[in-house]
């Protein structure tokens, strides 16, 4: 659950959009009771995402038109 919630976030910080499939992935644990270990877990999903983030923004990628990550032109 942590692993899906932080590959939602850097996903689409480097512009994929995977929320047609993890949207309502991520909803279903609501059902499950699984929201609440979410919202434990939100300080850690954060600080992981923005550290995943920092390094491929550090690295020059971003995604192309076709959704894939690619180094940025120099």
């Amino acid at each position: 659950m942590l692993v899906d919630c932080v590959t939602y976030i850097v996903c689409a910080a480097v512009g994929l959009d995977v929320g047609g499939e993890a949207i309502p992935y991520v909803a279903g644990w609501g059902e499950d009771g699984a929201l609440e270990q979410i919202r434990n877990y939100a300080e850690t999903i954060d600080a992981v995402a923005r550290r995943i983030e920092a390094a491929v923004h550090a690295d020059g990628g971003t995604a192309d038109g076709d959704g894939q990550i690619a180094a940025e032109p120099s």
